[in-house]
């Protein structure tokens, strides 16, 4: 099986700085980007391009404010499987990629199988919604919730100091 590169190894100093940029302005236009980054429009936006099909670059998205978005809770849920065969992993993980509450899924080592992050409008309708995933025959064993009280940093940008640049 063949490994990923090391992102270390493919980047240089202008696409870090690129990436240091859009990390924080996904909006930037290219031409204040090129600005930023001290290169021409079109070494910026072919650098850009390049960054988009190597698959570094994986999307861009806006963050919405619950508050203002009707308000809604956002619940952590740690869930232990009933079977650790690699089939039971595959269906829960397929089954729960259908499933908009989920916002976030990680597989886990330790004490739990996963880590979802959920979002619901009420502590009511969030029972319903793991009742409802318990009943589907996703195999889970146990469940545990963790209510977020307040975001206290989310969505940071990761640091690319630590890379290696050629």
């Amino acid at each position: 099986m063949k490994s990923k590169p090391d992102p270390s190894q493919l980047l240089d100093a202008w696409d870090i700085r690129i990436l240091s940029e859009i990390q924080l302005d996904g909006r930037i236009s290219k031409s204040e980007l090129a600005k930023r980054v001290h290169l021409s429009a079109s070494a910026c936006s072919e650098r850009l391009r390049l960054l988009q099909a190597a698959g570094i670059i994986e999307g861009f998205y806006a963050r919405l404010s619950p508050a203002l978005m009707g308000g809604t809770i956002s619940i952590m849920v740690e869930v232990v499987l009933d079977r650790h065969r690699l089939e039971d992993q595959w269906h829960f993980e397929a089954a729960i990629q259908q499933v908009p509450e989920i916002l976030d899924c990680w597989a886990i080592g330790g004490r739990i199988d996963y880590l979802m992050r959920v979002s619901s409008p009420s502590m009511a309708a969030y029972q319903d919604f793991m009742e409802g995933l318990l009943q589907a025959g996703l195999g889970i064993n146990q469940y545990y919730s963790l209510v977020v009280t307040k975001p206290v940093k989310a969505n940071s940008p990761i640091p690319l100091s630590s890379f290696k640049r050629r």
